[in-house]
């Protein structure tokens, strides 16, 4: 399953020694000849397939396993219809793996985009604290107000409960225990001023009914979040009790995110100069597509629905986590295109959702209806890989480390790591390479406003009723 779901080397063969990798080679190849009827280790195609796609489980998409497949007959021989087990395991474990380290340390100015000048007071003056008091016999707003979530015991970051490491700076999250948390997204669309920090937005959009606004967790330097301010969707499974009406919805967030994205990053010459190489500005919203990862998550982080506008390049750091898997991760991760297919489908795909529905029940009804999942999500991990590298916008220059292996190096000396702590360095580069809260005030904190159209609990609809 290790050497499955990297595509390379297995750790675990590297650790052991010399000894280890033919030892754990020879465990795997008995498993399958002993699976095989024939008690042969040469199978055909289609089932060898099979048995990788149970290996994989969950974890790995079909899609990725039939492309493995298709690399492994280019690259063996007599390989089109059968293949060896222990060959095409020898092959996999032999394969080059990918270059995990990343340039850190940035020095120099680089370029920024301001957020849009909209200086507001809060619509709410205390906390979110006394926001629940005030609500307190509103069981609906109490239950808005909070997420399950798994905190990062490292960063501090609300992840969702089924991530095993931080999607943002990368720690295990295996022994962390399920929390609530306060949900920001809807003290954002009350106008709260603050929870255990001030709820000021970066913003990019706002309407009565949509915000638009930098993620102040920056997984690029174009990161924006697009979420609905007069209606209440938890998540994306309850799109699917009325499928055309969350169609508008979803269609509607993208619009905005897109626009403002347009409008403002790609009409800011300096950056788009350092970003994507000079590139003219984009014809058109759809024509975004291409260099633009869009999605929802599930379970999310907040639950208030908001799309992720994520716009390649990933910064240095986020692009490594990429290529471990631990961005746009296989059944958490649902791309824009998938939603908006299946939604399409209007009454072939709608359900009755519960809090307890299970996402594979979602992903089964969209599948017999035809569309698939895995499909569609290897294609947008194929897309955000080849955008990533037709902009790649850092140059060594930019940078006075490389991180290797969770060691910080001097560049002019990759030999002995210095003593600096690497998620001390990152953090340090995501505040300086980010726009959320740009500019940043005199003392070099991050600035931002509160929402012009902040609604009372009431005058937030329900997107499926109880």
């Amino acid at each position: 399953a290790a050497l499955l779901a990297r595509g390379a080397p297995c750790r675990a063969f590297r650790r052991g020694g010399r000894g280890a990798r033919p030892r754990a080679m020879e465990t795997v190849c008995r498993i399958f000849r002993d699976a095989c009827p024939s008690g042969s280790s040469r199978l055909p195609r289609d089932q060898l397939r099979q048995a990788l796609c149970r290996v994989a489980g969950d974890k790995i998409s079909s899609a990725s396993i039939d492309a493995l497949l298709e690399d492994a007959v280019c690259g063996l021989k007599d390989c089109e219809d059968c293949i060896d087990v222990e060959t095409f395991l020898s092959w996999l474990s032999t394969r080059s793996s990918p270059d995990t380290s990343y340039l850190a340390g940035l020095h120099g100015s680089i370029a920024h985009v301001d957020q849009l000048r909209a200086p507001l007071e809060p619509r709410f003056s205390g906390t979110i604290e006394d926001f629940r008091k005030l609500h307190a016999e509103d069981k609906v707003a109490q239950d808005r107000l909070r997420n399950t979530v798994k905190l990062c015991a490292n960063c501090g970051k609300p992840c969702a409960y089924t991530l095993r490491s931080c999607n943002s700076c990368g720690a295990s999250l295996e022994e962390i225990t399920c929390s609530y948390n306060d949900n920001v997204f809807m003290g954002f669309v009350y106008g709260i001023a603050k929870g255990k920090f001030p709820y000021i937005i970066s913003m990019r959009a706002q309407t009565p009914d949509f915000l638009c606004f930098d993620d102040p967790l920056q997984c690029s330097a174009c990161h924006l979040n697009a979420i609905p301010t007069s209606v209440y969707c938890p998540d994306l499974r309850y799109l699917f009790t009325d499928p055309p009406r969350g169609l508008a919805l979803l269609n509607a967030m993208h619009r905005t995110a897109a626009q403002a994205a347009l409008e403002q990053y790609w009409e800011n010459e300096a950056f788009r100069e350092k970003y994507w190489a000079g590139s003219e500005r984009p014809a058109s919203i759809e024509a975004l597509s291409e260099v633009v990862i869009m999605g929802l998550n599930f379970p999310p982080s907040m639950y208030q629905l908001h799309l992720q506008f994520i716009h390649m390049p990933l910064l240095p750091f986020h692009y490594k986590l990429l290529q471990g898997g631990e961005h746009f991760t296989f059944r958490r991760f649902f791309p824009l295109e998938y939603l908006q297919k299946a939604l399409s489908l209007g009454d072939a795909v709608k359900m009755s959702i519960r809090d307890d529905t299970d996402i594979a029940e979602v992903i089964a009804k969209v599948s017999a209806a035809g569309v698939d999942y895995d499909a569609i999500h290897a294609a947008t991990l194929a897309r955000a890989h080849a955008a990533h590298h037709r902009f790649s916008p850092w140059r060594e220059a930019d940078f006075l480390h490389r991180v290797i292996n969770g060691r910080v190096y001097n560049k002019a000396c990759l030999i002995s790591p210095t003593d600096l702590d690497p998620k001390e360095v990152q953090k340090a580069d995501a505040f300086a390479l980010q726009n959320y809260g740009r500019p940043y005030d005199a003392n070099g904190k991050p600035t931002g406003t509160y929402y012009k159209y902040a609604k009372e609990p009431k005058d937030v609809a329900a997107f499926a009723p109880p």
